[in-house]
């Protein structure tokens, strides 16, 4: 009788684990010339950010620039590349090989729980430029 109703206690959490998979959408990001499209995507916990037609490109996370204890991400070179992202903030990431022409962009996973430490970052170029998109799109949610 014990193993039946830890069984049946079960059952709630299974369901909720479940759920959260079946609603996990797909986001695409496209490499267009030397931008990614769109810049800035607003997920939920859960989902997939999925970079596309990466030819000459890459993906890797800018250091201090995603939420804290978060793993950094850096791509293959020239791979389509895909990442769920489970922690809630903002996520701040460039092609290392154009961030000098500004190429990078910004995944902001539920709230943007990073926010005060994204406007706190000393940072110039390209990647000032998507910091500064990114602040913007955060404080309009």
């Amino acid at each position: 009788m014990p193993k039946m109703k830890l069984a049946i206690k079960s059952i709630p959490a299974v369901l909720l684990l479940l759920s959260q998979s079946a609603f996990a959408e797909t986001h695409v990001v496209t490499a267009v010339g030397m931008k990614y499209e769109p810049m800035v995507v607003q997920i939920e916990p859960g989902d997939t950010v999925r970079w596309e037609n990466m030819p000459t490109h890459n993906v890797e996370t800018v250091d201090g620039l995603v939420p804290e204890g978060t793993e950094k991400i850096n791509s293959p070179m020239s791979e389509n590349y895909q990442h769920t992202f489970d922690k809630e903030g903002i996520y701040i990431y460039k092609c290392t090989p154009h961030i000098g022409a500004g190429m990078g962009g910004a995944i902001i996973v539920g709230q943007p729980t990073n926010l005060d430490d994204i406007k706190a970052a000393d940072v110039t170029g390209g990647v000032a430029r998507i910091v500064r998109k990114a602040i913007s799109e955060a404080e309009s949610m």
